[in-house]
């Protein structure tokens, strides 16, 4: 039956029909059949987060072989809400703002950027959904490529040289979660997820498991932009098409921060390793330079697109910590911010790239005092930055809420007190810009004014459900606080 086939589907689809794009050559087909495909497995994942039961994962196994011969795939609480975010953003992307292509890519080539975007979907969701070491490596590779190529479709003359720095920078961190994943085989013979773990549990090698986590950690540090290893980041958000930036923004960082946490909890002995001080605090230490260089950077920033991609290396910082307490709280915060901080930040970027195409220019001078021709946009730009804050009534209340009181929990008093104290950056660099944005003096070259009649509805829709999940999530916790503490009670126990 093809219920039974359902966990290989979302990964299976989209990496079938890319080719096809190639094949048709035609934009208004091409973006047919990637809507199919994105709405095929928006219906999929959430079929199957509504047949989820807690300590009852869903289980795939190529060809019927069992592991450690077979390659699985495995959907439990965790990888399932994120699956599910995944598609419905990328099918809502897709439907509502693949209109910003007329600006950024010819005509001509639009098929070539829906190739990539179905490959990298394909990649990433097969991080997700993958329970084989080498597996993942296979679709990292692969939503890493398809990155490249969606950074060098860029109008941009720099978006050729962001996309040549970030091939360098990912091909070092997939030389070092290659190596990692190498040293693991040897270690326990396996490369199935839950092979490694119970082997290693048994393994006495404690100096060669810190060696294999080390390679690992600093290979997915570099796709996640943990701080010190961000710097692709910055000139990738700034210079890529603006679908392809915005994709990126909520989802990229977002599938490697789980393949993280997944790793961590689900192979190594993370008891052990967080019983390590050196490695326990250098991951504190990590996360809180990441909270303060990424929020003095936006406050520094002139590009507001590079602003908003140094307010994603502060985010990652506060994910960092949450899973870095290795308690059911803290996990609990750090599930739940990464989904809460994507749709925020998807949020802000389609905002900020229409901005921009309607401007002409990036730069936060030039969009000084726009609130005044674009009151609507503006005023999105301020609720994403309150949820960036952790004003209430915000999805990201609810995630600061929850990773502060897990530190109060764990009674790390000073590094609760810390983030507060790092939190007061956030509202600085909130702060500068919308007095930018809502003080400054209005260009005089900014005459189209924004009015519910001539905005463009397909931008409008998309503010609209945007505002509607960030709304649901600020106040209804049901699909995020709760799955995430299933997934972490799993997780930890």
């Amino acid at each position: 039956m093809i219920v039974d086939h359902l966990p290989i589907l979302p990964v299976v689809l989209p990496l079938l029909a890319a080719p096809f794009c190639i094949i048709l050559k035609n934009r208004i087909l091409c973006w047919g059949l990637v809507s199919i495909v994105s709405l095929s497995c928006l219906l999929i994942s959430l079929f199957i987060i509504t047949s989820l039961v807690p300590g009852n994962p869903l289980i795939y196994s190529i060809g019927g072989w069992e592991s450690p011969v077979g390659i699985s795939y495995y959907i439990d609480h965790l990888n399932g809400a994120l699956l599910f975010f995944v598609c419905i953003f990328t099918f809502f992307l897709i439907q509502f703002f693949s209109f910003s292509l007329d600006w950024d890519i010819s005509k001509k080539n639009h098929y070539f950027f829906y190739t990539a975007i179905l490959l990298c979907f394909s990649g990433l969701v097969g991080v997700i959904l993958t329970a084989d070491a080498f597996n993942a490596f296979v679709f990292i590779e692969i939503s890493s490529l398809a990155t490249y190529i969606l950074v060098a479709l860029g109008r941009d003359k720099l978006s050729l040289l962001a996309s040549y720095r970030y091939l360098i920078i990912g091909t070092i961190g997939a030389t070092f979660f290659v190596l990692g994943i190498g040293v693991l085989y040897i270690l326990t013979g396996t490369l199935n997820f839950q092979d490694m773990s119970s082997r290693l549990a048994e393994n006495n090698q404690v100096e060669a498991q810190y060696a294999a986590f080390t390679l690992v950690m600093v290979g997915l540090f570099i796709k996640a932009s943990v701080f010190p290893l961000h710097a692709w980041l910055p000139n990738s958000y700034a210079h890529a098409p603006a679908l392809a930036t915005t994709f990126f923004s909520a989802i990229g960082t977002k599938v490697f921060l789980y393949l993280i946490i997944r790793l961590a909890f689900d192979v190594f002995n993370f008891e052990l390793i967080i019983e390590n001080t050196f490695i326990n605090n250098t991951f504190f230490v990590l996360a809180i330079l990441g909270i303060f260089f990424g929020s003095l950077a936006a406050l520094l920033e002139k590009n507001i697109k590079k602003l908003f991609a140094y307010s994603s290396i502060s985010q990652v910082g506060l994910i960092l910590i949450g899973v870095s307490l290795g308690t059911v709280d803290g996990l609990v915060a750090g599930i739940t911010h990464f989904i809460n901080h994507g749709i925020t930040k998807g949020f802000i970027f389609v905002i900020i790239c229409y901005l921009t195409f309607k401007i002409g220019r990036s730069t936060i001078n030039d969009f000084s005092g726009i609130a005044k021709v674009y009151p609507i946009s503006c005023a999105g730009i301020v609720l994403g930055c309150l949820s960036l804050i952790g004003v209430p009534g915000t999805p990201g209340f609810i995630t600061k809420f929850s990773l502060i009181s897990s530190m109060i929990s764990a009674q790390n008093y000073i590094l609760a007190f810390t983030v507060l104290l790092l939190s007061i950056l956030s509202v600085l660099y909130s702060w500068r810009l919308v007095e930018v944005l809502y003080f400054g003096t209005l260009k005089q070259n900014v005459t189209d004014c924004e009015k519910w009649s001539n905005l463009n509805k397909k931008y409008l829709a998309l503010l609209i459900i945007f505002c509607i999940f960030m709304f649901v999530l600020a106040f209804d916790t049901s699909f995020t606080i709760d799955f995430a503490r299933i997934a972490a009670e799993q997780l930890v126990n």
